[in-house]
């Protein structure tokens, strides 16, 4: 089996077993538009249920409250619904340093390794600039102590297969002239630039012209065992020689929550048992 096929297969007994749904949800074929169940999907009447149980309904009335807030109310993705949702498992992993933010200065220096770093402000689905409209599926403003500030972008994969592609179309081309090939020149070599090498792999070199500060970090989140998610990300360290090799860092899943176990002793039960169930739902065995 394929990572994809273990982990919605996992899902779907997760879902009867842990979260007791026994009805499927819908899925449409892209192409055929022909709808089907699928027992790692929610109905719709449970779609809230993607979100853990220790902190399910704190999240919830916050995000139904009024915006303006840290926790401010993002879109919700077409396909939050499927437990396969990377944007289900960005609010699962991150939300707990919303809430508590002892809880997010010992996750930023034990887990990312930011020694002395604290946080400021947290956003998810971040967007810096409306105009070039990248959105950041967690964002940290940091405080650094004697060296300042600093800003660390987080993206977030759970199941897909690689990091998107646009079209080489007129529009795209001017914008990479127009926005990206000024922010990037100093930061990646020009072939990166060309068009056909650049679009291919736009999600992530776009993401990349926001760190042209040293004390800026984008940390990609993603499980070690999707290989193909983790071989898209094989020309990383060519893409990052020249000005961003340490500000450009890849954290596997299952590290990370290795990482979480001892930060977690002594702490609230609340965030203990929410840390045990996101590796339960998260980290097949």
């Amino acid at each position: 089996m394929t990572y994809e096929e273990r982990l919605r297969a996992h899902l779907a007994k997760y879902k009867f077993r842990v979260l007791r749904v026994l009805e499927s949800g819908l899925w449409k074929g892209a192409r055929t538009g022909v709808l089907a169940k699928r027992p790692y999907i929610l109905p719709p009447d449970s779609l809230r249920l993607n979100i853990l149980a220790p902190f399910r309904e704190r999240f919830w009335a916050e995000f139904d409250g009024p915006s303006g807030s840290e926790a401010r109310r993002p879109q919700l993705q077409r396909d939050f619904a499927h437990l396969t949702s990377s944007q289900a498992m960005c609010f699962n992993l991150f939300y707990p340093l919303v809430v508590d933010r002892d809880w997010a200065r010992a996750f930023l220096q034990g887990v990312l390794g930011l020694k002395d770093a604290a946080p400021r402000r947290l956003a998810f689905e971040y967007v810096e600039d409306p105009e070039e409209a990248t959105h950041f599926d967690f964002f940290i403003e940091l405080d650094l102590g004697s060296k300042g500030s600093g800003k660390l972008y987080l993206e977030t994969k759970l199941c897909e297969l690689g990091f998107g592609s646009t079209e080489l179309d007129q529009s795209h081309r001017e914008k990479l002239a127009r926005v990206y090939a000024p922010r990037l020149s100093s930061l990646i070599e020009p072939k990166w630039l060309e068009p056909e090498a650049f679009f291919r792999r736009y999600q992530l070199l776009r993401s990349l012209c926001y760190l042209d500060q040293p004390q800026s970090l984008l940390f990609i989140v993603l499980p070690q065992a999707n290989d193909p998610l983790r071989k898209a990300l094989q020309a990383l360290p060519e893409i990052t020689e020249r000005a961003l090799k340490d500000r450009v860092r890849v954290l596997y899943l299952e590290e990370l929550v290795g990482r979480l176990k001892p930060l977690l002793r002594g702490r609230d039960e609340a965030l203990k048992a929410h840390y045990r169930e996101f590796e339960e739902k998260y980290l097949p065995g």
